[in-house]
């Protein structure tokens, strides 16, 4: 009976752990190849090249020595995108005020308080929210700090933006 009672127990926890994953992230079974395809087919001419850019250079395994500034400048140069052609759409500072979910764009360079690293601050590429309501999101990240490390793609929690860049268009 003990033995009944254990595996019994043991199944029920295996069941609520993959139902709290599946429903805590609507993408949790969804590549991230196919986030990239959906967010590259429905973003504007100019987002598109961003992506298609920095997907690129995760592919080659790139490394850009410098801080996560310095990546993200080099993708949006390569994707044709020089500083002359970048605008500010929101600016302030890390304590905020912050930017609203809905103004964000695949392709944009996002500024934000990284809550996964001690609160610093840090900038990626937004690539697409995988869960808007958390807003959690999908990113092209950079470790910087003169690490020779290629960038990644990885979720962040997105509550505090407080600068966005974004093409010219």
């Amino acid at each position: 009976m003990y033995k009944i009672l254990t595996l019994f127990f043991i199944l029920t926890i295996i069941v609520s752990c993959a139902s709290v994953s599946k429903d805590s992230d609507k993408f949790a079974n969804e590549n991230f190849e196919e986030i990239l395809d959906r967010a590259e087919a429905n973003s504007s001419f100019a987002a598109r090249r961003i992506l298609e850019a920095s997907r690129s250079m995760i592919s080659n395994q790139e490394i850009i020595v410098g801080g996560c500034w310095n990546y993200i400048n080099t993708v949006y140069d390569r994707a044709g995108y020089s500083t002359n052609q970048r605008v500010t759409v929101f600016k302030s500072k890390i304590q905020g005020p912050y930017v609203k979910a809905d103004r964000i764009e695949p392709g944009d360079w996002l500024y934000y308080v990284n809550h996964s690293y001690s609160d610093i601050e840090h900038s990626a590429i937004f690539v697409a929210w995988t869960d808007k309501e958390k807003k959690i999101a999908l990113m092209v990240s950079y470790v910087g700090g003169n690490q020779k490390k290629p960038a990644e793609y990885k979720k962040y929690n997105l509550n505090n933006i407080y600068n966005i860049i974004r093409t010219r268009d």
